[in-house]
């Protein structure tokens, strides 16, 4: 994956128009409420002690403030992210508020503009904890992970990475939960599709650059283990003018399937070559990164709808999308949500969920409540918003929270799974259509989830 990538949720796009309005949203809810980010000297110099006590504070006393910091970027090329992020946590803040509040105070989300960059990250976290007393942090995400994360546990502090690094797929931090989906799953999505054509054999097509070589054993290993088998491993160097010699590698090797990840530009090369062999015949599937006018401007509309699927994270709500639709209108108007969004929302949701269980802030009783309130079993009753979940909470019954990303449902690594939907081009509507989706309970399963 690239950069963006490790931040890019794979949910509905956004217009240019969109964003716009949406960072307008979010810099006049930041004017009303959530902290701004401060400078790197006073975060820097705030005591550490503050963050602590935070941290492990006993049930605070009703009628003040609860606060949860969004740890993302606000300024920069990545901008965006935060932008999305703000929104859904907005929303779950606006409904929490609504039904009373958390443990009888007002919940407020504070922002640490990280500015997509590990240094920027440091001052923005600290002065989170420090000034904010943030108790829980929705974020940080792939690119600031490494340089907060010790911070982090240091303070003892539980949050939701919102990343798709597959290096925290075994994740062994008891603070550290992942609300979105992690890049390797779409790689399993992608074999499990397969699987489910009835393909036997593939060969693996992938870019030498390191994002796509590291996407290749999610893609093979379920697809190996359900029976399947490798005929070619074939790697293109980005920008020569032809791939003709790896082309008849691939069309030699006679596989059912051709999975694949790679530039635009390498993908039209590569395209022509096997056009040349007349050998487009065998499907491709491919990662997210060919859903895009340029992939589809490189090998052509029509070759595309004929010859290619793609597999990216669905669009579609989760069963808690009525209640997030209603939370996010509230807090956010009729402006239209970006792809983390209804990630942020669930995380707030379940740790919100998880104090009220605790009925305290403490660290160590919220990371023991939180998979009792969003994890599948049989006894729990299944919720879908807040006010539902608080309900079933003070009637002393056992929950499961099902959101609107993803069910948020956690295995012993924290993390959640899917759903993906896999796409076709289609020339008449000029975009990618759905034709089938790979569930998440699909995913949670074929990862030893369950």
């Amino acid at each position: 994956m690239t950069l963006w990538q490790t931040y890019r949720p794979r949910r509905s796009k956004i217009t240019a128009a969109a964003l716009i309005c949406c960072t307008a949203v979010v810099v006049s809810a930041c004017n009303a409420g959530a902290s701004s980010t401060p400078t790197a000297t006073a975060a820097a110099s705030a005591p550490e002690a503050s963050a602590s006590t935070a941290a492990t504070s006993a049930a605070p006393s009703s009628g003040g403030t609860i606060v949860f910091g969004d740890l993302h970027p606000f300024t920069g090329q990545y901008a965006s992210v935060g932008t999305h992020s703000f929104a859904g946590a907005k929303a779950a803040e606006a409904c929490i508020n609504d039904a009373g509040g958390l443990l009888g105070n007002k919940l407020q989300i504070a922002t640490g503009d990280t500015v997509g960059d590990p240094a920027d990250a440091v001052p923005a976290l600290n002065k989170l904890l420090s000034v904010d007393n943030a108790v829980a942090i929705i974020g940080p995400g792939g690119l600031e992970i490494g340089g907060t994360q010790p911070i982090l546990d240091a303070h003892n502090i539980p949050f939701m990475f919102e990343g798709g690094l597959s290096a925290k797929d075994n994740n062994a931090d008891p603070l550290l939960w992942r609300d979105t989906p992690s890049d390797s799953q779409e790689g399993v999505a992608m074999a499990l599709y397969a699987i489910s054509k009835g393909y036997k054999t593939a060969a693996l097509v992938f870019s030498t650059i390191q994002s796509a070589q590291d996407f290749k054993d999610p893609v093979k290993n379920p697809f190996i283990k359900a029976g399947g088998t490798i005929v070619a491993d074939i790697n293109l160097s980005p920008g020569q003018p032809s791939y003709r010699s790896e082309a008849l590698r691939v069309a030699n090797a006679h596989p059912d399937v051709i999975f694949t990840q790679m530039e635009p530009g390498t993908a039209g090369a590569f395209f022509s070559g096997m056009k040349a062999l007349n050998n487009l015949a065998i499907p491709f599937i491919a990662s997210d990164t060919s859903v895009g006018a340029d992939w589809i401007s490189a090998i052509t509309g029509p070759v595309a709808e004929a010859h290619l699927v793609a597999v990216e994270g669905s669009s579609a709500p989760g069963p808690g999308g009525d209640a997030y639709t209603k939370c996010y209108t509230e807090a956010n108007g009729d402006v239209q949500p970006g792809g983390n969004t209804p990630y942020a929302y669930d995380g707030v949701i379940v740790l919100a969920l998880a104090i009220d269980l605790a009925g305290s802030t403490d660290s160590a009783k919220v990371l023991a409540a939180l998979p009792k309130v969003s994890t599948p079993d049989p006894a729990a009753v299944k919720v879908t918003s807040y006010a539902d979940g608080l309900a079933a909470i003070k009637a002393g019954k056992q929950i499961d929270y099902d959101g609107a990303g993803t069910p948020m449902d956690f295995n012993q690594f924290h993390n959640v799974f899917g759903p993906f939907d896999v796409v076709q081009w289609s020339t008449s509507a000029n975009k990618f259509q759905v034709i089938q989706t790979v569930s998440a309970s699909d995913l949670y399963k074929a990862t030893g989830g369950g």
